[in-house]
């Protein structure tokens, strides 16, 4: 099944508010994310403290963005994996 970009953004607004809800500062550890002028960014379409959307391609650049993404895809599509394992 293929994954489409709306997909990949609920994923990262799912991380943002792990990361938001996280009280042990680990919560980053396994997140699909990058740094970006010393923040960690987990959700591309917000901007890197988390206090406006932005368009992360003019923002973060095509680079930084489409590896998210290409990560993002390749996380949802191990997550699906295990689901179906465990439904076994």
């Amino acid at each position: 099944m293929e994954i489409t970009i709306e997909q990949v953004k609920e994923f990262a607004w799912q991380q943002l508010d792990a990361m938001w809800h996280d009280n042990s500062g680990t919560a980053t550890v396994n997140m699909v994310k990058f740094t970006y002028k010393g923040y960690c960014v987990v959700n591309p379409w917000m901007d890197e403290k988390t206090e406006k959307a932005v368009d992360p391609y003019q923002y973060y650049g095509k680079q930084r963005t489409e590896q998210f993404i290409k990560e993002a895809i390749k996380t949802i599509q191990h997550n699906r994996e295990i689901v179906r394992e465990h439904r076994r």
